[in-house]
């Protein structure tokens, strides 16, 4: 190997998969390796293996930087997994990647510290785009300084759920998130009534992260003709 070659190869971001399905895993790796500036460092089927894979990594000076993590493993939950490097303090971040969007599981997932997560199935170019962001929100962060703040926001912004790097104001990432994943995954139009209860949220915050989607392309917005009462407008997921 050619001295640039090393260099480039040391500087590459190093990507632990962690899926218990061994196609949906060999996908991920390859959409990884897809990827300029990132390799793949092992695979792991389950929870403990992933956890053991980490520390060897970790002891052998070549800690991974980011899991690509699967909530549904067969030995423990994957969320269990990064509570588990939490307590632990492991300087290692995580992107879950999941195929479920039910509320509780997002919300735990954001207070488990992770960096963002994709809902599947997701396109490749859904997939380059959080991981274009979380490369720069890695170099921020290791400049270091007050005025890289901006860029960390806007990394940040990016690696959730792919918004805009600033979102109005008294909107959030998180929130964002939850409403685009119950949306996309809704089996017909919803008002923002009806996204506002299932959510727990009012009318009034369900539409203005509705109005938003749609602003942004995501999403439609039609009159729901028929009912009885106000005229109210429905939303369909399109991205």
């Amino acid at each position: 190997m050619t001295r640039a070659a090393s260099e480039a190869r040391a500087g590459d971001l190093r990507v632990l998969v962690v899926e218990d399905e061994e196609l949906t895993a060999q996908a991920h790796a390859a959409y990884v390796a897809r990827m300029p500036g990132y390799r793949v460092v092992g695979t792991a089927r389950t929870g403990a293996a992933a956890l053991a894979a980490l520390a060897r990594a970790a002891d052998a000076g070549c800690a991974a930087h980011l899991v690509l993590l699967d909530l549904g493993l067969p030995d423990m939950s994957g969320l269990d997994v990064a509570r588990t490097l939490r307590a632990a303090r492991a300087d290692v971040d995580i992107l879950v990647i999941t195929a479920d969007n039910e509320l509780p599981s997002l919300r735990a997932a954001a207070q488990s510290g992770v960096v963002g997560y994709l809902v599947k199935p997701f396109t490749f170019a859904a997939f380059a785009a959080r991981l274009r962001a979380y490369r720069q929100y890695h170099r921020a962060l290791a400049r270091g300084g007050a005025g890289r703040q901006q860029e960390i926001d806007e990394a940040l912004a990016m690696l959730h759920g792919g918004a805009r790097p600033e979102l109005p104001k008294g909107l959030l990432p998180e929130t964002l998130d939850v409403v685009a994943a119950t949306l996309r995954s809704a089996s017909a139009a919803c008002s923002a009534s009806e996204l506002g209860h299932e959510l727990g949220v009012s009318r009034v915050t369900a539409r203005r992260y509705l109005e938003h989607l749609v602003d942004r392309g995501e999403a439609s917005r039609t009159p729901r003709h028929g009912g009885q009462g106000r005229p109210e407008l429905e939303y369909t997921w399109l991205a």
